[in-house]
């Protein structure tokens, strides 16, 4: 099951948006800290009063503090949230280039701050060739979709012809969407148009934009597996470093678990015992140092 849609910016202004075929229409919200797309609001409220999905994107600067450009986007779409999929739109900026490692950083500050502020997880937008130059691996962990752009030329593509991707992800194993064209021509707009596939129904685009109320609060999750320890570590009557130690456990010892979390700096394992559970670190998070095997 897939979607087709397209996306749109200031240069579609006098578009009625929900009259032009497609399941989804994704509109440029804001770039920076001081720029909103003047068609945002009416190109947004047409996509939903015509049953459409919506998602909204920024387009992110260099020049401009990161977490002050998200909280532009998230005033400016905030009617949106829990409605809409959010986006962050990673290219060339003007005058500038944003798209070099360090800039990677950059989108996932945005990324992590958007998520932590509305319990979104924002999707990454970005043509192949930057996913493949640029090491993602810390935005793919985080667990944010990609939505890929790839054009094969700049030939009028009359109606939604979705194909695929030429060439292949690096780092993503799949793609939330793809952006085929840039020349895409629909009944209803003179213009040229980006079309998009969407790999999923709406139920699935519908989770993209859920917002989770309480993004910050940590979750267990289940988890059967047996550690064998590489160095001493502690068991606690909780999962903090400062909650009591229960014993202190040799290297070579293995510990049976049945659930996790991260918290507090830690990923935490739990360990069933005949009184209750006991806490242990398998290594602080950001870290490559790990305690476990």
């Amino acid at each position: 099951m897939s979607l087709n849609g397209f996306d749109v910016a200031s240069y579609q202004a006098g578009m009625n948006v929900g009259k032009v075929a497609g399941d989804f229409v994704l509109v440029k919200a804001t770039e920076g800290i001081d720029y909103t797309n003047p068609e945002f609001n009416g190109h947004a409220k047409q996509t939903l009063s015509a049953g459409k999905k919506l998602g909204v994107y920024h387009f992110i600067r260099n020049d401009s503090d990161i977490k002050q450009q998200a909280d532009y986007f998230l005033t400016v779409v905030k009617p949106y949230i829990g409605k809409a999929m959010l986006v962050l739109d990673f290219e060339n900026t003007t005058g500038s280039t944003i798209q070099n490692q360090a800039g990677v950083g950059l989108a996932k500050q945005w990324l992590d701050y958007v998520y932590q502020k509305t319990g979104v997880r924002a999707v990454l937008y970005t043509g192949l060739s930057c996913e493949n130059a640029l090491d993602w691996s810390s935005v793919v962990k985080a667990n944010y979709g990609l939505w890929i752009a790839q054009y094969n030329n700049y030939n009028v593509v009359n109606g939604y012809q979705p194909r695929d991707l030429y060439g292949s992800l690096k780092h993503w194993k799949t793609a939330v969407m793809f952006q085929y064209t840039s020349t895409g021509q629909l009944p209803g707009w003179n213009g040229a148009l980006d079309f998009d596939v969407f790999y999923g129904d709406k139920s699935a685009w519908d989770k993209y934009a859920e917002a989770n109320i309480n993004p910050d609060i940590p979750k267990w999750i289940k988890e059967d597996k047996t550690y064998t320890l590489k160095t001493a570590v502690k068991l606690r009557t909780a999962p903090s470093t400062s909650a009591s130690v229960i014993a202190v456990l040799p290297a070579g010892s293995t510990v049976r678990t049945d659930q996790a979390i991260i918290q507090g700096g830690y990923r935490w394992v739990r360990q069933p015992r005949s009184n209750g559970y006991a806490y242990m670190a398998t290594g602080p998070i950001g870290n490559t140092l790990e305690y476990v095997k």
